[in-house]
């Protein structure tokens, strides 16, 4: 499956993957994402190879710009973050980056960390 602008979907197998995000502010600067998934693998060793149902690794978009996440645990540091509200999505994607859907939804977290 693929959608305008490149961007390249791949449907769910069941048990379908979920992702959550925990974000919290770093005691020292910034702030800590935990990307919580369930029914999902991060294989950064298979990135570019192919497609293994429920494995990958995550997108994380910061207002809009991507960024690509191998692991549980990233660090948003405060220059990552132009504007006083700041977007934080984060998607399920397999080896070769298409996002995991079911019925043609992406898989993902939405957030939002408010500057102080």
């Amino acid at each position: 499956m693929q959608h305008s602008h490149g961007q390249k979907f791949i449907e769910a197998k069941h048990p379908l993957p979920l992702v959550d995000i925990k974000i919290t502010k770093d005691a020292r600067e910034g702030y800590n994402l935990q990307i919580i998934t369930k029914n999902f693998k991060f294989v950064p060793e298979q990135v570019n190879k192919a497609n293994t149902s429920n494995e990958g690794h995550a997108h994380l978009y910061i207002n809009g710009k991507k960024n690509r996440i191998y692991s549980e645990w990233y660090h948003i540091s405060k220059d990552q973050l132009s504007q006083p509200l700041n977007q934080i999505r984060v998607t399920l994607n397999s080896n070769d980056h298409s996002e995991y859907v079911v019925s043609s939804r992406p898989i993902e977290s939405i957030g939002v960390i408010k500057l102080e």
